[in-house]
């Protein structure tokens, strides 16, 4: 009997089970699943409808099936406004996500607030009289349609608007007399994109260049069909051709004549398309269901009139799938759940303000913001739309608040596998080996989405390899072309560029963090030789809003530098910077490490995070564990700093005397030793300060600044520049160990030529050469010179430049013995106009006078 009984129960909650997941899915809205895979159409599986997916994106392994990935700068799936299903009492979304990063601010994962009013054409019974001439129709400042502009009659669809205005929208409406009874041809020429609706039928769907500009659909002849016509520029040219033609007749523009529009469009235009369309910024949240810039889950809705918002107190994990739920009951509140469990509640009473003629979004935020922790007010003044990064799957829409349990249920029915499918992004660093001397156009590609935004080929960056040490130097996208070094185990390196100071332009820092597009900056390779490479790095001093500081009220030319790396075999560089300015007020220095996603500070740099060392050998170790304080520098007089990455192999820097080298002590919060922003490198937002807490994203941190107001700034007033220069690379040896570098870049030996036919032009700190010009080309003797070398100014791996040499190779020549080429004495030439110059390096020390003979050669064999 017992048996029996437990057998009933069975039944019964198996068959309640059922229901009740019958029940939920029969008051499901609308489903996207994602499944399909049909290029830029969503399927929504309850409708039928295809919703547009814009912008870059993947389907990839879902949580259940596949998934969209989102690429966190463009892509958004949008359902038109009068395909929304529309909310007032109760509701719920359901979603799983699987995030890459946390969001700059708050991204609706479902969005509806504000946007442009539905294009479907309003019904009308219409007459010849009623029409007049033209289309009517809205226009936007920006091509997204966000920023109207105001109202527009469209005469004729025949237009070349180059040169005009750039960057701006247009959507037009109203009715087309049909030429023909039967199949019509249009096509369209447009830059950039055009779309043709014909009685609520895509024709043309040329979003884009590279898009479909013709199409066929069925008129009547005399007929008054309802069109609509949207198109949008994004930088010259601008031009829109529409043409038809049918059987038996010519493709010809079409009759201007044929266009005809009714007080109901202008009506329309007016209380709908630009009465909706208000400034991005000013948009009130209607329902959204999102992720916040910590990974909390909320749900943002408005209320009777009144905004209200109910956020987790816990996060969901980056990389991972979970699942998220909201709902909202008019009795009940707002509840929202994570991976089944509640995780937020709000209690509050009333109806939801309808949301009706609001397009709805998934991924994207209608309204515009700042990033969440920007720091300065020129970037919070600075809106852009919060776009999600990272896995979208099964988002449901139910007509009706579930309870617990029923989201419970929801949550377990499906199972990820992996349940980790993402991981961590990493700022491009090169191969690990190292590889043979010298420097390399390559591209760094860093993920997808972001790739995709670059409209560069395969020489975008370069790669500088060094074939007797682990590390590498890179000038790459990521960081405006900043250079960058790699540690052994891929610990990253940065550093500042020329950075105008005091407000330069009233848009906060004017840097090469500010070219997020690298408008301004380029890099490339002007020398390169077993001896040496030569990377040149050019770039302007502009904000986030690409203002170039100190314009010349004259001339119009801003504030320009020019830095030239001279990069030897043994990882030690110098970094020559040329500043083009009437204007010094600048940073030129600031010392950078760069953490990649998935690591803090703490994970790169040790807390003695900088040891300071003088040309004595001196060295003072400063620390992090508590805020480091400004004073006076120790030891005496440092010239040579080494950041303390966690790796064997570590960057410094060599300075000359009264460089001015401070620690850099602001901004650090409580979650972390370090100060640490993500505003760069990699972020493509115009921001300028934008502090975090979370790695899940590149960031960087700020340890020292040198050089500003400083003596060794030199000025050149005929040309209008200033100069400085440091020497840089990466060391296994400590403070001591790169003594003798500094003494002999600071404190170079004398230099004595002992042949006829050559002179002596000195030693030249800006390339770490000694430098001496053949004056007669014709003539080839050998070339002799002597060193002055003492312990003060020892000669240490020391370059030569021999300008006119020619393109011969040399032999060498030391204290009477013959050296022969290897890794310890490398040749090169420098191309020039006149012939070539000869580059030579050595890795040597000597610390008593040296005697050097090169002997011009017609063949040259290792």
């Amino acid at each position: 009997m017992k048996n029996v009984i437990c057998s009933a129960v069975a039944v019964v909650v198996w068959t309640l089970c059922c229901f009740s997941a019958i029940a939920a899915e029969e008051d499901v809205l609308a489903w996207w699943r994602f499944d399909e895979e049909k290029g830029n159409e969503a399927i929504e599986s309850i409708s039928g409808s295809r919703d547009e997916i814009k912008g870059n994106f993947k389907y990839v392994a879902g949580a259940s099936g596949k998934c969209l990935r989102f690429d966190g700068y463009t892509t958004q799936v949008l359902r038109e406004a009068g395909e929304v299903p529309r909310l007032v009492e109760a509701f719920t979304i359901e979603v799983w996500i699987a995030p890459q990063t946390y969001s700059w601010n708050w991204t609706g994962i479902v969005d509806q607030a504000g946007g442009v009013a539905s294009v479907k054409a309003p019904a009308e019974e219409i007459t010849d009289a009623q029409l007049k001439p033209g289309l009517f129709g809205a226009t936007w400042q920006d091509p997204e349609f966000e920023s109207p502009d105001g109202e527009q009659v469209l005469n004729k669809v025949d237009h070349e608007w180059t040169g005009g205005y750039n960057d701006w929208s247009a959507r037009w409406r109203g009715y087309i007399e049909g030429p023909f009874t039967g199949e019509v041809t249009f096509r369209a020429k447009a830059d950039n994109g055009v779309k043709l609706e014909i009685d609520g039928q895509v024709v043309i769907d040329g979003w884009g260049r590279d898009k479909a500009r013709s199409g066929k659909i069925s008129m009547v002849k005399g007929k008054k069909h309802r069109i609509v016509l949207s198109y949008f520029q994004d930088g010259d040219p601008s031009f829109l051709h529409l043409y038809w033609s049918w059987a038996g007749q010519a493709e010809a523009i079409v009759d201007r004549h044929a266009l005809k529009h009714s007080e109901t469009d202008v009506e329309y235009v007016k209380s709908r398309e630009l009465a909706l369309a208000g400034p991005p910024e000013e948009r009130q949240w209607r329902v959204s269901f999102g992720v916040d810039h910590e990974g909390h889950i909320g749900m943002k809705l408005m209320v009777d009139g009144q905004l209200k918002e109910c956020v987790s107190d816990s996060v969901v994990p980056l990389l991972k799938w979970s699942h998220i739920a909201g709902t909202f009951d008019k009795a009940k509140g707002i509840n929202v759940y994570i991976n089944g469990k509640r995780a937020g509640s709000l209690a509050v009473k009333g109806v939801l303000t309808p949301a009706d003629g609001h397009d709805l979004l998934i991924g994207k935020s209608h309204k515009r913001m700042s990033p969440a922790r920007t720091e300065r007010r020129p970037s919070r003044g600075i809106l852009s739309n919060m776009i999600f990064d990272g896995l979208i799957d099964e988002v449901k829409i139910y007509n009706r608040a579930l309870s617990g349990k029923e989201i419970k249920r929801a949550y377990g029915k499906v199972k990820p596998k992996p349940k980790q499918p993402l991981e961590w992004r990493r700022i491009p660093t090169g191969p690990k080996e190292p590889g043979r001397f010298g420097a390399y156009y390559c591209k760094l590609d860093y993920d997808d989405g972001w790739d995709k935004l670059w409209r560069v080929g395969p020489y975008a960056d370069i790669l500088v390899r060094f074939d007797e040490y682990p590390v590498k130097l890179i000038f790459w996208r990521g960081t405006a072309y900043g250079a960058v070094w790699v540690t052994e185990n891929d610990l990253v390196m940065g550093d500042q560029s020329l950075e105008a100071t005091g407000g330069a332009t009233g848009w906060g820092c004017a840097e090469h963090m500010s070219d997020k597009q690298c408008r301004y900056a380029r890099v490339r390779i002007i020398e390169n030789s077993a001896a040496r490479a030569v990377v040149h790095w050019r770039y302007a001093v502009n904000d986030i809003k690409y203002q170039i500081a100190h314009p010349d009220p004259v001339t119009g030319w801003g504030d320009w530098a020019d830095e030239y790396y001279y990069i030897y075999p043994d990882a030690v560089t110098t970094r020559y910077q040329i500043l083009w300015s009437g204007n010094l007020h600048h940073e030129w220095q600031e010392t950078i490490v760069l953490n990649q996603p998935g690591t803090r500070p703490e994970d790169n740099i040790e807390l003695e995070a900088l040891t300071l060392g003088n040309m004595k050998g001196e060295s003072h170790n400063y620390s992090w564990k508590a805020r480091p304080k400004r004073g006076r520098m120790k030891p005496e007089n440092p010239t040579i700093q080494i950041t303390n990455l966690k790796s064997e192999y570590k960057p410094f820097i060599i300075f000359q005397p009264n460089s001015g080298i401070k620690l850099f002590t602001g901004c650090i919060e409580d979650w972390s030793h370090f100060p640490w922003w993500n505003h760069w490198p990699v972020s493509q937002l115009p921001n300028d300060g934008r502090r975090t807490s979370v790695p899940d994203r590149p960031a960087h941190s700020s340890l020292s600044q040198s050089i500003e107001d400083s003596e060794v700034i030199k000025e050149d007033k005929e040309k209008g520049t200033f100069t400085a220069v440091t020497l840089t690379g990466m060391t296994n040896q400590g403070i001591k160990g790169l003594v003798p570098l500094a003494r002999s870049w600071n404190y170079p030996a004398a230099l004595k030529v002992r042949s006829r036919g050559y002179e002596a032009e000195g030693y030249d700190r800006n390339q770490r050469a000694y430098v001496m010009r053949r004056k007669d080309i014709r003539k080839a003797p050998a070339l002799t010179f002597e060193l002055a070398a003492s312990e003060e100014s020892p000669v240490f791996n020391p370059a030569f430049v021999v300008k006119n040499w020619g393109r011969g190779h040399a032999s060498l020549v030391i204290d009477g013995k013959k050296v022969g080429w290897g890794k310890d004495f490398r040749l090169g030439h420098r191309e020039t106009a006149e012939g070539g110059d000869l580059i030579v390096w050595m890795r040597a020390e000597w610390t008593a006078p040296i005697k050097i003979s090169l002997r011009p050669i017609l063949y040259f064999s290792r």
